[in-house]
């Protein structure tokens, strides 16, 4: 092999070695491309999951807000049904009017009882589908 061969056999394989670098460098490029990608995907699907997080959360604490008003008001009308009954047991005088009292307490109790369930129901119902 003389000298020429030689010179032209190394710019052949020179050139070999910068294409294959090139097609090395581009096929890593192409892989961080696609998980740039898949990861900007995730990330958009995080903060939507975060959006809709934060939108229930909301919407419970305003829900909760809403369930404690009506408890307050369920518990005024309670206290004022449970104070005219003791007036009116006070002023009782015969047994008939005692018992008919003793009545009236337990739907008072019962009407408390089931104003707790439907609030608790209704918060679930509307809370957690």
């Amino acid at each position: 092999m003389d000298e020429m061969d030689l010179i032209r056999f190394l710019k052949i394989g020179g050139c070999a070695v910068a294409l294959l670098t090139a097609f090395l460098f581009g096929f890593s490029q192409g892989q961080n491309k696609k998980e740039l990608e898949s990861a900007k995907s995730e990330i958009i699907q995080l903060e939507k999951t975060i959006l809709e997080l934060e939108s229930r959360k909301t919407a419970d604490a305003v829900a909760l807000a809403e369930l404690r008003v009506a408890e307050s008001a369920s518990r005024t009308e309670l206290d004022r049904m449970r104070s005219q009954l003791a007036e009116i047991e006070r002023v009782s005088k015969t047994a008939a009017d005692r018992q008919r009292n003793r009545c009236l307490r337990l739907a008072v109790e019962g009407r408390e009882l089931l104003s707790r369930a439907e609030q608790a129901i209704k918060f679930c119902t509307e809370n957690h589908k």
